[in-house]
């Protein structure tokens, strides 16, 4: 064996630097002697330095080729590639996970503004009701209202009803008690008698369990004179005019 091919295995070795101990001594003594294999280690390591860059490059000799690829495929590629895919896959989960965090917290905070706004929402509702319910206290017993009393027959329970109206508001404010229950094709219509015309809707109710029920604010026109109130029975949708006999009929106070 000639000295060149004792040291051919291991020129691509010391070029990738991966020759150690007395082997890698043993060569380096070599090359001070042999300008031939100082030449291969640095077309090698010339080689190396295109590979990292490109797969395309100046062809060395086929044997210090064969040399250099044979060193690299000793090289644990394998372990580096399956670290590289356990990180990409850790990276991804890691990733999905600040995902689902972030669209975690974006749902809370559309909740938590739905319900601030519901919030918001049933706060300015209750402060209307409050403000049309001193309206309506204001107006039902300013010195313009007018009480009427409705009665049904002298044997008890009484049929009774109770109506307030201001006729420059049109506000009205109906309170019954001891109502009969009627059949469910049936209902209780309340009218406005005014002083010269035609009877006027104000407003259908039907009787609790204890024969109680009212009519608030019904949408009257104001400036309509009241003569008295009156109860007839209609059917269930109501009637834009009496169809049977008021069974209760009020007087003025």
């Amino acid at each position: 064996m000639s000295m060149h091919e004792q040291f051919a295995d291991d020129l691509a070795l010391y070029a990738l630097g991966a020759l150690s101990g007395d082997e890698r001594l043993a060569l380096e003594k070599h090359l001070e002697e042999c300008a031939s294999c100082r030449r291969e280690v640095e077309q090698l390591r010339a080689d190396s330095a295109l590979l990292a860059f490109s797969v395309a490059g100046p062809r060395p000799p086929a044997r210090s080729r064969q040399r250099l690829m044979a060193a690299i495929a000793k090289e644990p590629r394998r372990i580096q590639s399956t670290a590289r895919r356990r990180w990409t896959w850790l990276d991804f989960i890691a990733a999905a996970a600040v995902l689902l965090i972030v669209v975690l917290l974006l749902r809370h905070e559309t909740e938590q503004r739905l319900q601030i706004a519901a919030l918001e929402s049933h706060a300015t509702q209750q402060q209307q009701q409050l403000v049309e319910a001193k309206q309506l206290l204001s107006s039902l017993t300013s010195p313009d209202a007018v009480h009427f009393t409705l009665v049904a027959g002298n044997v008890p329970p009484q049929p009774q009803g109770k109506a307030i109206y201001v006729r420059g508001t049109g506000a009205l404010v109906f309170l019954a008690s001891n109502m009969p229950t009627l059949p469910p094709e049936k209902i209780y219509e309340l009218w406005l008698i005014p002083t010269s015309g035609a009877p006027i809707p104000a407003g259908l109710f039907r009787p609790d369990a204890h024969g109680s029920a009212a009519v608030v604010k019904p949408p009257l026109s104001a400036g309509v004179e009241a003569k008295t109130f009156a109860i007839t029975v209609e059917p269930s949708a109501g009637s834009p005019a009496p169809t049977s006999t008021p069974i209760m009929v009020g007087i003025g106070e």
